[in-house]
């Protein structure tokens, strides 16, 4: 009869938690309408200076609670070969206070895996569609807009001038990957580096944050390829969702040495 009477009650706090965590988990699984977003609450959070911190950002991260932000900065080119050093930053992301680590955080992998992959973690049709070919580019050395491969100077040109061939008209490969008719990143003579003009949504969200390839905008695209492009924000690579979904990260370009961690609030 005592065991009836346990069996029962453990039965009962079973279906309470579970009735407890349920509608939690609808709303973090809830698909967002892209639309009638609207963003709010933009907010600095810090920023890098490329001549005190030597090289360029290659990650941005939220951590799992929500509540800091993960920079990865690289002394190096994006390839094969492994870069000559990598700087860890964290950023508490309510009053910005930032400091150095000795290695990515032990959950960076499951973030940047969904966050880079080429099909959406909602859906393996949600895909991106990469295109290779070659093309004659007037090649620059800065970055510009979602083209973030725009870079290097050809070091078989004449003259040995680096202004010269920096601006050179030639036959480079270029990399493109395509969204439901949208480029969300082109790889001008350079390696693609996934992650870096876009960034998934959470599982549920079924949307994708990426640079608009002529403005540099955030643009955030549902599974149907309804978009949206937000005025206001220009240069951004990185685009990183918070764990919930109401949040984006990304990094603003600022001049050739300065780049702003900025965050904003989905409504």
């Amino acid at each position: 009869m005592v065991d009836g009477r346990v069996n029962a009650m453990r039965k009962t706090t079973t279906l309470t938690a579970l009735v407890l965590v349920l509608p939690a988990l609808v709303v973090a699984q809830a698909a967002i309408k892209v639309g009638s977003l609207t963003l709010k609450d933009v907010k600095t959070i810090g920023e890098i200076d490329t001549d005190q911190i030597k090289g360029q950002p290659s990650r941005v991260a939220w951590s799992p609670d929500g509540k800091e932000l993960y920079v990865q900065v690289m002394d190096g080119q994006f390839g094969p070969t492994p870069p000559a050093k990598l700087t860890h930053l964290v950023y508490k992301v309510d009053g910005g206070d930032r400091r150095e680590v000795q290695g990515e955080p032990e959950w960076l992998t499951d973030y940047w895996t969904a966050k880079s992959g080429q099909a959406s973690p909602d859906s393996p049709a949600f895909r991106i569609d990469l295109k290779s070919e070659s093309r004659v580019e007037q090649t620059v050395s800065t970055p510009m807009g979602g083209a973030l491969a725009r870079g290097g100077t050809d070091p078989g040109a004449t003259g040995g001038d680096a202004a010269s061939a920096a601006y050179n008209r030639q036959a480079v490969p270029v990399h493109t990957m395509n969204l439901h008719g949208q480029v969300v990143g082109e790889y001008v003579n350079s390696v693609i580096v996934p992650g870096q003009t876009f960034g998934w949504g959470p599982t549920g969200s079924k949307v994708i944050a990426y640079s608009a390839i002529k403005s540099g905008r955030l643009t955030v695209m549902d599974e149907s390829g309804k978009r949206q492009e937000f005025e206001g924000t220009k240069d951004t690579v990185f685009p990183a969702w918070s764990p919930k979904a109401d949040r984006i990260a990304w990094l603003e370009k600022d001049g050739r040495k300065k780049y702003i961690l900025k965050v904003i609030t989905i409504s």
